[in-house]
This record gives C-alpha cells, structure tokens and sequence, in this order.
C-alpha cells in the first residue's frame, strides 16, 4: 500500500489529508476480519516515500515474494509522461517536469506484474488521476504494446479515471478521495443487498461505478485477464451470518468510515522508511500462506469458504463451458470460407462497406482511411486524411456513396472535450466542406457513432446523450427524460432509431425527437461494453464485461435464448448482418465469433487477429481487419446449410 498524502519537493503537486485517510482506511478495510480478513504482516504500508529507485526495488522484491495474492494499492498524484505519454505515479520527491525519471513509471509495474512474481493473482488498485492509462494502449520504447504485460493469468486492474480524479480539499469535511472514499463505504457500510457472501472483484466493479456516477464524480475502470474478477475480495457487508441482523459497521473500521477524518501519517519519512506492518512474503520452505491462505474458524469464516468455493465453481464452469462450447450451445455450423485478402500500410481500426457493397472504407492505426474494390481487392481512389491517429474513427459512406464521412478527435484536441466530423470526396479524397467541431462538457466516457449513412452523429458528456444531423446542425437530446449518458451506442440502418447503454441499462430512442421508446435494467453484474440494434428494430445485442454476449427482446423486455459464448475477451466490435441473419463480435484480445441469430450456433471456429469487422450488404461476405496489417473477406454458409430461416430475426 503506497500513499502520498504530502509532496516535500514540488509544489506544484499539492498534498491532500484525504489521501492520508484513504491508506489508513483501505488498510482497515484489508486486516479487518469480518471484510477481507488479512493478517497485519500481510500487509506493508508506505506513507510519503522518496527515491523511486529504491521503492520500485522493494516493489520487485515483495512481488518475488509472493506466491499467493499480490495487491499494490497506490493513492496519490498521478501524471502522464510528456515523453511517453505514460502514467507515472509522484512520489514525496516527484519533480512535476520529470515524472518519469523521478516517480514511478507504471510501465515497470506492469513488467513486474506480468514476469516478476510467482503471484496466482495479481491485483492493481490505483487512486490517481489518469490511472485509466494503465489499462490503456502505449508503446514501450522496444514497441511492446504495455496493455498486453497485464496479459497474464490472473490479473486485475482498478483504476480511479480515465482523466483527473477527484479529491476534496482540505476543510470541506469529507475525510478520503472519492475513488476510495465509496469504495470503502460500499464494503465496510453498505455491502450489496442480495448480493452473496463474499464479493468477487468483477461484482464490486459495477456497484462501485454507479455509485460514483449518481454523484457527478469520475467513473472507475478496470481490466481483468483470466479469471482475477472471480478472486473473492471481501465478505458482503449487507449479509449478516446466520440468525443476526445486518451488522453496523465494524469499530476497526468505524474511524475511516463515519465521516470523521483519520489523523494522516505526517512523519518524515526517509526513502523507503515507512510504517511497516509486516512483510506480506510467502517463504513456501517455511510454509507460511500468503494472504487469503490462512485456516478461517466459524460461521462465517466457513461462509466465506463456501462463496470462494462457489465462485471457483462458476468460474471453473465458465473455463470447461469455453472450452466445451461446441457442446453447450449445439454442433457448431460449416465455418466461414476466405473470399479474399487485402494489405494494408498500417494495422486496420475501423472497417465499413458501402451501401453498393462495391467499396470497402479502412481506417488505420495511422489515422489514415483507404478504399478497396471489393471485386479486385485493389486500393481505389486517394486516401483520405490523415485524420488523428489513435482515435478509432467513425467512419460512414453518405446515402449516394461519392462521399465519406469521418469522426474523430483532432490532434491536439481532447477527446473528452470535442469530436470533430468531416466530409471527404471518395475519388479526390480531399475534404468538402468546412469542419463541424462540436465541443462537448468533459467527460471521461469518450463516445461519439456516426450513423450508417453518415447524416447524423451521437456523442455523450457528462449530463446527456446527444444526437447531431451533421447537414442541417440540428441536435437532439436523447433519452432525455432518463438522464442518460450512454457510453455505448448504435443505430438502426435508416439512421431512425439510436440505442445507448451505460452500466446496466439500456435505452432505445427516436433520433428525430429524443424520445425514449423503451429503457431495460439488465439485472447482471456485468457491464455494457457494446451494444448493436438488429435491422428491424426489433431486438438488440449487448456485450458484455463477462465476455458474453444476450440477445434481448425490445417489445418484451426479456433476453431471448441463451448467452452467446465463444470470445475469451470482452467484446470491443458487435455488429448485425443488414439481414439480421449474423451477429459478430471481436474481443480485446483479436477473438472474433460468428453467430446464427436463429439457432445461436456459432460458424465455424473462431477467428483470431481481428480488430475490426464489417458485413457487406450482400448479407453473404463479412470483411475482418486486424494489427497485423491484413484485411480478409470471408463468405458466410449457404443459407439452407445453416438451418435459418428466411423471415426477419
């Protein structure tokens, strides 16, 4: 546990009580039996420590250690490296001008992470501004991608914000930092009513993140690898052992949780003194456990072993459900069949056809958008941009296909705070018209759809959803009336009709008046990661933080057949067939699956290296698009061969 609640050299770095707090009160939530029960020597905590060399040498030293579970909680200022890009945590001594030489560069964190420790489980909690950065893509100097380090068994990460974190100031009466402020009174006061005995990292997340977008503050974010959510993080407050109410809570606890401010730790500390509770080392010659190892006694300890037990279940049920999943969900259909290839310059981010089917648009890493012919596979016309690298772009042809349109975040420009849309010439590929910035209150959710024919554009702030007819200039509110902010959206292939989601719910909505056609409350302790309407309008698709993909039902309101299986990382592209036939979905990882709408039986086995997919209107070719500069055309099963019907699905 590493906190940083005073900065002895740089001003610039302002020092918080709250901060203070916050270690004091995740170190009670940790040691506190009836919660998540480590022993104190499990546990080293390090207030206002100096000399990154020296701290990053006891990190690696405790990470070799550790043979159980390893945890690294770090609350304190966190800044992005103007050399690299890259979050680096301030320490006591940070010079704010040189964060990467004199704080702790997360890149080598994650090294450690990943290779540095025999740790079954490996857990990140970070409670600093921009500390969704270390979940995020970046480039190591030897061009490794760092998000693929965390790429282990076994590893979670919990970030704070996408952006800045927030922090009360000294005197305004609140004692931690938002981030660990709720969490804390999401574990040692309110539990989860209804929720099992023992709370599994992936089950906190989507509790965590509501409770901090009730109250305007910046939503968390996460990244699990394997199976780190199931780890069982703390007992649910909100269950009482058997034949006693719910309990208050805990007087370990109370001091960093009823609103009183926990004296911070304002000693001087030298490099790497600190107040040290304990090593938590397992010596296995020895035989002591690491932490979570140890025998518990009582009810409710044998409670505790019962939901671990049954979490392993589900998650070992989940493992031999992937690996059997030809089984679960039926004989697998004849496969897709290659109907072509392409190359491109770059590794391919967005994929779209025209409405003919005879163009292919790719936007690649480079921010640049090319044209194939689908027939000949050849590149056609001249490219267009280069638009901002790294933005994923949404791209659209317009109703007539002699002009592409393009969204993105500029260079230059923060993508929480504007979007900007263009129109480009498909033969010239030189630009149109003017540009349409179109600013936005900052928000940590960056979403921005451009709808199939390129006429209208949905992005989302931190108070509403927003549609745009990027002809005329009109914007709509969506959802209005149920505060929405999506994070996620789609549309319906006549631009009529958006879907948003956010968390757990969802919104169907009228593009021209904002109205809301109907809302859902999923009832899953998984998040939204995307979401696609079907070209009848009749039902959508949600993909989500469990790897999974439902199929739900707009008229009824009810998830229709079983859970679509198959991805191995949660979905970042989900899109239908124009007929409705298909769904495909590809994973962070480049795992993309084919499904039959009708009989939810997957074509084939799955697909790898795919970052982007499109169908082609010919309701028979889908194109995929990954990093490894390749764009395929695939043709999808006869339709008699597949057993689907030819009615609408």
């Amino acid at each position: 546990m590493i906190g940083i609640p005073r900065y002895q050299k740089d001003a610039r770095y302002r020092s918080y009580t709250a901060v203070g707090n916050s270690v004091e009160g995740m170190y009670q939530l940790l040691v506190e039996s009836g919660l998540c029960g480590w022993r104190e020597e499990q546990v080293e905590k390090i207030v206002n420590p100096a000399n990154a060399g020296q701290l990053m040498g006891r990190l690696r030293q405790l990470a070799a250690e550790t043979t159980g579970v390893l945890l690294l909680y770090f609350v304190g200022h966190g800044q992005p490296s103007e050399h690299t890009g890259e979050l680096c945590l301030a320490i006591a001594d940070t010079d704010h001008a040189n964060p990467d030489a004199t704080g702790l560069e997360y890149a080598k964190i994650k090294r450690t992470l990943h290779s540095g420790t025999p740790a079954a489980t490996r857990i990140a909690i970070l409670d600093c501004c921009y500390s969704g950065r270390a979940i995020g893509l970046g480039a190591d100097d030897d061009g490794t991608q760092l998000a693929d380090l965390s790429d282990c068994a076994g590893v979670y990460t919990l970030t704070a914000a996408d952006e800045r974190a927030h922090v009360p100031p000294d005197g305004e009466g609140h004692p931690r930092t938002a981030f660990t402020g709720e969490l804390l009174e999401l574990l040692t006061r309110d539990g989860v009513p209804g929720g099992p005995d023992g709370l599994a990292l992936g089950a906190i997340f989507p509790h965590l993140r509501q409770r901090l977008a009730a109250k305007g503050l910046p939503r968390p974010n996460q990244r699990s690898d394997d199976t780190a959510a199931a780890f069982v993080f703390a007992c649910n407050h909100a269950t009482p052992p058997p034949g006693q109410p719910p309990r208050e809570a805990d007087t370990a606890t109370s001091a960093s949780t009823s609103g009183r401010a926990v004296p911070r730790q304002d000693a001087d500390v030298s490099p790497l003194s600190s107040e040290r509770v304990g090593e938590r080392r397992v010596a296995p010659q020895t035989g002591r456990r690491s932490a979570g190892t140890r025998t518990p006694t009582g009810p409710r300890a044998r409670r505790r072993i019962l939901a671990a037990v049954l979490t392993a279940a589900v998650v070992l049920t989940g493992a031999v459900g992937w690996v059997m999943w030809p089984q679960a969900q039926g004989v697998a259909l004849p496969g897709l069949t290659p109907a072509g290839q392409m190359t491109a310059p770059t590794g391919v981010d967005t994929a779209v056809f025209s409405h003919d089917g005879h163009t292919l648009a790719t936007a690649g890493s480079d921010g640049t958008v090319l044209l194939w012919n689908t027939a000949s596979h050849q590149q056609v016309g001249q490219p267009i941009g280069p638009i901002a690298a790294n933005s994923h772009p949404g791209i659209a042809f317009t109703a007539d296909d002699r002009a592409l349109r393009t969204a993105s975040c500029d260079a230059g420009q923060r993508q929480e705070e504007c979007v900007t849309a263009r129109l480009w010439d498909t033969t010239s590929g030189q630009q149109t018209r003017k540009p349409t910035v179109i600013p936005r209150k900052i928000t940590s959710w960056p979403l921005w759809v451009l709808s199939p024919h390129g006429r209208t554009l949905a992005t989302s702030d931190t108070s509403s959803c927003t549609v745009r007819n990027l002809d005329s200039g009109q914007k709509t509110d969506l959802a209005a009336n149920a505060n929405c902010d999506g994070e996620t959206a789609a549309f319906s292939p006549d631009d009529h009709t958006v879907i948003l989601g956010r968390i757990t719910t969802v919104w169907v909505a009228d593009t021209s008046s904002g109205r809301t056609i109907a809302s859902f409350a999923l009832g899953t302790g998984s998040t939204i990661e995307c979401i696609a309407l079907s070209p009848d309008n009749r039902t959508f698709a949600v993909a989500l933080s469990d790897n999974t993909v439902q199929l739900w039902d707009i008229a009824s309101g009810r998830q229709t057949g079983s859970t679509l299986t198959g991805l191995t990382k949660s979905a970042i592209v989900l899109v239908f067939s124009p007929d409705g036939r298909a769904l495909a979905a590809a994973g962070g990882d480049g795992t993309a699956v084919v499904w039959d709408t009708a009989s939810q039986r997957h074509f084939g086995d799955p697909l790898t290296g795919v970052n982007a997919i499109a169908f082609n209107p010919d309701d028979q070719t889908l194109v995929t698009g990954g990093l490894d500069h390749t764009i395929r055309l695939w043709n999808l099963p006869p339709r008699e061969t597949s057993g689907t019907s030819t009615g609408d699905h």
